[in-house]
């Protein structure tokens, strides 16, 4: 059994690398039909991530004010809560429009002959790739405006970002394929998603947490990846080893369930549909 599912993702996988130009034209259509009719287009992509930025900063750095642990070398709340707030977003708005990448598209699937549809949740995850860069353009902004400088862990932030980018693949074949045999999934997620947002270290510090409550909290991989990116931008240390292990061995193992749970409900996805 193990060594069957072996093989589809291998060839699954292959089949998505056959792929890739399909992948990188539809994530540049995508992230261009979310500004069409508008009046400030792509600017948009900039404009959001900093009105966002902007927002939760005044509200939670400023109105309700927290204190910073001293391992993240500064005092400000600000900065605490946007290298928090940043990854969150990617992750959080990645696996909502992944969830209905299959049922939105339902024409490609049923109708265009040989499509793979393996690809559609892909490029969900790299067309909001495109508007994270954007928003972590502004982040490091931020940080270097506030420190005045820029640690040299930075380029760290990168690996964390390809792993929780795997996450959000694996986790989208999962809901997306789900999705097409149970419409109330989107429901359901955006409760979930809304409760791992507040089991997530973002608006406040692990400090405050219970120390027997931690453990308990690490479970979720956010947490390393929130960590991982404040360490980084921060206090310049990385994500301790074993952390940083969980994290990527955890992404690894979600996106190849995704992928063979994917590729054994896709016979029937243009006959539900």
């Amino acid at each position: 059994m193990l060594k069957e599912n072996l093989l589809i993702l291998v060839d699954f996988i292959q089949k998505l690398f056959r792929s890739r130009y399909m992948l990188r034209m539809m994530a540049l259509r995508e992230l261009k039909s979310s500004y069409v009719g508008s009046i400030f287009g792509v600017s948009w992509a900039v404009l959001n991530p900093l009105a966002q930025l902007a927002i939760y900063g005044v509200i939670f750095g400023v109105f309700f004010r927290s204190t910073v642990d001293a391992k993240y070398g500064t005092d400000s709340f600000f900065l605490y809560l946007l290298c928090g707030i940043v990854p969150w977003q990617f992750f959080a708005q990645t696996l909502t429009s992944s969830t209905g990448s299959i049922t939105s598209n339902f024409t490609l699937v049923k109708k265009a002959v040989g499509f793979p549809s393996e690809v559609l949740p892909i490029v969900t995850v790299i067309s909001n790739l495109i508007g994270h860069v954007i928003s972590l353009g502004l982040l490091l902004a931020a940080v270097f405006f506030f420190q005045g400088k820029l640690p040299y862990t930075v380029p760290l932030i990168f690996v964390y970002l390809f792993f929780v980018s795997i996450l959000s693949i694996g986790l989208g074949w999962i809901f997306s394929s789900v999705n097409v045999f149970l419409k109330d999934i989107g429901q359901v997620l955006g409760l979930a998603i809304m409760g791992l947002f507040f089991f997530t270290p973002i608006i406040y510090s692990v400090s405050i947490v219970p120390p027997e409550v931690v453990p308990l909290l690490k479970i979720n991989p956010m947490y390393h990846m929130v960590e991982g990116y404040r360490l980084a931008l921060l206090s310049g240390e990385f994500l301790p080893l074993p952390d940083f292990l969980y994290f990527a061995l955890v992404s690894i193992v979600i996106f190849g369930i995704g992928g063979v749970f994917f590729r054994k409900l896709k016979p029937w996805f243009a006959e539900v549909l």
